[in-house]
């Protein structure tokens, strides 16, 4: 496990952005998957799954990590789109509303083209629940602007 102590974790959030990797899972029918956060930041929005990359560790397995623990959903990096990098800024840190957060965010699309009422999302510690919104409901007050801006581009990149 690449996980860091909690002292040494808000030391590398005050003193520099986090890589991370952001998985927008869409589906041209229901939209796109977003869960409601509990903590900051962020917290009370909903938001992609995602999460940061942890040293030595690939951007494949960091991939295959996040989704599986968000979501319980199993899928290599080579069956997502890239769709560009993003840098997100938040004004509080998990911590303390004192303390900004920086990501820098590989963005990653997951197309599910054959839905089945077999998908089954499974809840972590990070949401309390998962909805899907469709292109109509970008100015939902609910999801976060971060978000927002997958749902917006959410169009060109899918097939």
């Amino acid at each position: 496990k690449h996980t860091l102590d909690e002292k040494s974790w808000q030391k590398c959030i005050s003193n520099m952005p986090i890589y991370g990797i952001d998985i927008v899972i869409y589906n041209t029918r229901l939209g796109v998957l977003m869960g409601k956060r509990k903590n900051n930041p962020a917290k009370d929005k909903y938001f992609v799954p995602g999460g940061r990359v942890y040293k030595n560790e690939t951007r494949s397995s960091a991939f295959n990590r996040i989704l599986s623990i968000e979501t319980g959903l199993s899928m290599s990096i080579e069956h997502s789109q890239f769709l560009g990098i993003y840098e997100h800024f938040y004004n509080e840190s998990y911590w303390t509303a004192e303390e900004s957060t920086h990501y820098i965010i590989e963005a990653r699309l997951i197309e599910i083209k054959n839905f089945s009422n077999h998908f089954h999302i499974s809840l972590e510690e990070q949401h309390l629940d998962f909805k899907w919104f469709n292109n109509e409901e970008v100015n939902d007050s609910d999801i976060h602007n971060y978000s927002k801006d997958y749902l917006k581009s959410i169009e060109k990149y899918s097939n």
